[in-house]
């Protein structure tokens, strides 16, 4: 298969009447309806001047539409990037611009900030229809329309780095095809398969799972909510048989506020569940396996830099607390050490990533694509080097190879799946006149994974009101990037070489919180 576009057509062509997205408990569109739907778009994108490889930027939250248009981008031999509601406004203009879009497409009206920039910058605004009902536009199936190659680029997933604005990750299709078959493989999806997606289809892991859906000709239902009821009502209603979460959403499964334990009852469907994203503790695995108690636990790790890189089977999960498993079919993982050496059982170094699912690097940013995307002689003399992925995760191996994760090498938070960059915080907090030294550090949290830990300092020796930082904080930070932890010091510490030592930091931190 060249692209992705064709394998969506190869369902279209091949299984037409067969249901394929869930809408609601009255509406389900058939694999022919949707790609309705989708070529009705491309109809709108054509009118507009869209070519190939040309971007477009998605502004559409988490819902069937937002399906539509990936598709319809994709049969418009075009790259798409999925620009998240949550963000604030100086985000989102970032990355409408790092990205340089041809076109976004939206599901209503934008603010008038937005709209400004999108008129300034000659962006056109396209309207994705809602769908109410079967299409009202019938469309012939358009055969070898597309022209993309396995290694043309499919999307652009940004992801927030160690330091500075989210850093876009360019994706070829060739890796949207390799994780829709090899993790569809290991994860044993038929087309009887019904998944629920309630993981952002902006990440790497929510994505996969619509790849998944299609290469199978399998069925998805959209979720517009992340609450447990809600989750639980949906996989008794549309016979739910796997669905995908990271830690931080499980702890609401398990909290009375949130969860009726009379749902448990609702599960008989469910085949499987994968979680990703953060560590999982012996405990959270316990509540899990009490949750889902004939259904398959499967712990899964990928970055975003090389998609899917290892799992852990449910037979494996209690044997091997803190493991991640092993490589994915058609994936190698090293540990190296500091000399580049591979590591003996027991010892931690860097995780590499090499195989499959090898991205392009970072857009617009040699200098971190040539840190994190590394050339390795796997060939020989005279050959051309092989790229791999470091992974910037401190690991170790056992005496059966099966990986255990540490922490993070580089100082990067990871709250409620999200990465974020304490350099960006630090940048914000000190927009606050009066702070003259600030150091932000992640935080263990049970709920979230982590939290953002701030400790500041002042010019006039006295604390900064909570008030002016939450409005500061708030204007400038997504949700879940603001300081949960704030404390005042009269001064910061420093290392013997003068720099901020943030391990007494972080040590204070936890002190008081």
């Amino acid at each position: 298969m060249s692209n992705v576009a064709k394998l969506f057509l190869s369902a279209v062509k091949e299984v037409p009447e067969k249901k394929a997205l869930i809408i609601n408990a009255d509406l389900s569109l058939s694999w022919f309806e949707l790609y309705c739907y989708a070529q009705n778009l491309v109809n709108k994108l054509n009118v507009v001047g869209v070519n190939r490889n040309d971007r477009i930027g998605i502004y559409i939250p988490h819902c069937s539409e937002q399906v539509v248009a990936i598709l319809a981008v994709f049969l418009a031999d075009s790259v798409f990037t999925i620009i998240s509601s949550t963000l604030k406004i100086d985000q989102i203009k970032h990355q409408i611009c790092d990205s340089d879009i041809r076109g976004l497409l939206v599901d209503g009206d934008i603010s008038n900030e937005l709209s400004s920039l999108l008129s300034y910058r000659q962006i056109d605004i396209i309207t994705v229809e809602k769908i109410t009902g079967p299409p009202t536009v019938l469309t012939n199936v358009i055969n070898d329309v597309t022209k993309s190659i396995p290694t043309d680029v499919a999307c652009i997933i940004y992801t927030s780095g160690s330091t500075g604005n989210p850093k876009g990750i360019v994706v070829p299709h060739r890796t949207l095809l390799d994780g829709a078959r090899i993790v569809s493989g290991y994860l044993g999806i038929t087309e009887d398969d019904i998944l629920l997606s309630i993981l952002p289809l902006g990440f790497d892991y929510g994505l996969n799972q619509l790849l998944s859906v299609i290469y199978k000709k399998a069925k998805i239902k959209i979720s517009d909510s992340n609450l447990p009821n809600d989750i639980f009502s949906q996989i008794h209603e549309y016979g739910i048989t796997g669905f995908a979460a990271v830690p931080s959403m499980w702890v609401h499964f398990f909290n009375k506020k949130y969860f009726d334990s009379k749902n448990t009852n609702l599960l008989d469907s469910l085949r499987y569940v994968t979680t990703a994203g953060g560590k999982h503790s012996e405990d959270l695995l316990i509540n899990l396996q009490e949750l889902f108690p004939q259904t398959e636990i499967i712990i899964m790790y990928g970055l975003t830099e090389s998609f899917r890189s290892a799992y852990l089977p449910a037979s494996e999960v209690f044997k091997r607390i803190g493991s991640i498993g092993k490589a994915v079919p058609e994936v190698e993982l090293l540990v190296l050490n500091e000399n580049g050496q591979e590591c003996k059982p027991g010892e931690k170094g860097e995780l590499y990533h090499r195989g499959a699912f090898v991205n392009y690097g970072y857009l617009n940013n040699e200098e971190l694509t040539k840190r994190r995307f590394i050339k390795l002689r796997t060939g020989g003399v005279g050959c051309r080097d092989e790229y791999i992925v470091r992974s910037g995760d401190l690991v170790s191996k056992d005496e059966e190879g099966y990986i255990y994760f540490h922490e993070r090498i580089d100082t990067q938070i990871k709250c409620s799946g999200y990465r974020i960059s304490p350099n960006q915080v630090e940048e914000i907090a000190l927009m606050i006149p009066d702070i003259k030294s600030v150091a932000v550090v992640g935080v263990e949290d049970y709920e979230l994974g982590q939290v953002v830990g701030l400790v500041y300092s002042t010019y006039s020796g006295e604390e900064t009101m909570k008030q002016e930082m939450n409005r500061v904080f708030n204007k400038n930070l997504p949700s879940y990037a603001v300081p949960r932890h704030v404390h005042f010091l009269n001064d910061l510490p420093v290392t013997g070489h003068g720099k901020l030592d943030y391990q007494k930091i972080k040590s204070h931190v936890l002190g008081l919180s």
